[in-house]
């Protein structure tokens, strides 16, 4: 498969904001024939593309989703996997009900809806399969600990697909990024340990500033997925933002004890850093 072309099917999910809307929307413009997902439509606002209701964590809602796009323009070229939560906690505080959840959604979504587009990938011998990770799922930071254990299974999972597909003509993708202007939620543990509450918060509130104004462009992710999309040969990683490529390069060259005390210490979470 040389290259996507304007004739392609993408199905963007969790495009009713964020960076899924930023996706979709720039794809769309491209002459992409896109369809965005959200887990409830009708509370979305009016979008240059269609929406349909997808909730990634049940299997019997991917199919009717992925009846719904083969009914109307004949199947899916190109997954984006985006859709994504976020809990923000210690991991003794985060229940194994709450980390599952967080790998339902990040984890499994995704693997439910690269099994449900492959087939006809194989089949026709050319795909493309992108799916959203983050940089915490390359270097996991403190307080994030079960969203960084579910970015890190997508990225073992994407790169086993990738190496069994390609021979079948379908080519896969992770983008890791750093924090984007997107308003994400975070989430909390239900029971919370006094003993992390000073740092935890700082981290929430660090999280709450990249993901608000101090964060990255959404649409440098878009246009990083259009060049995917656009590539006769892509990549397996693509990292976006200054910050992420800094992390993701320290943490394969500096030893340990070097990235804990620049990259992890320097967070600033900890008064003083305990060694």
């Amino acid at each position: 498969m040389d290259s996507m072309n304007d004739s392609q099917v993408v199905l963007v999910t969790g495009a009713s904001s964020g960076l899924g809307l930023a996706i979709a929307t720039l794809l769309s413009t491209q002459g992409y024939r896109v369809f965005g997902t959200s887990r409830d439509p009708s509370r979305a606002p009016a979008m240059p593309f269609p929406l349909i209701t997808l909730d990634v964590r049940e299997d019997a809602s991917v199919a009717s989703c992925l009846a719904e796009v083969t009914r109307v323009a004949g199947g899916v070229d190109v997954l984006v996997n985006n859709a994504g939560c976020a809990i923000v906690g210690a991991v003794e505080e985060t229940s194994v009900a709450e980390a599952q959840a967080q790998m339902e959604t990040n984890c499994f979504g995704a693997l439910r809806m690269m099994r449900a587009v492959l087939p006809r990938m194989r089949r026709l011998r050319q795909g493309r399969i992108v799916s959203i990770s983050s940089l915490a799922g390359v270097a996991p930071p403190p307080f994030l600990g079960a969203y960084a254990a579910s970015k890190h299974a997508l990225e073992a999972l994407s790169e086993s697909l990738a190496h069994e597909v390609r021979p079948h003509g379908v080519r896969v993708s992770l983008i890791e990024l750093d924090g984007m202007r997107t308003g994400i939620p975070f989430a909390r543990p239900r029971v919370l340990e006094p003993a992390y509450t000073a740092p935890s918060s700082r981290m929430l509130a660090r999280l709450g500033h990249i993901t608000g104004a101090g964060g990255g462009d959404p649409m440098d992710v878009a246009r990083c997925v259009l060049e995917v999309l656009r590539s006769p040969a892509p990549l397996m990683r693509y990292v976006v933002g200054p910050e992420a490529a800094k992390v993701v390069a320290a943490r394969r060259q500096l030893s340990e004890e070097d990235y804990i005390r620049h990259m992890v210490g320097g967070l600033g979470l900890w008064e003083p850093l305990p060694t």
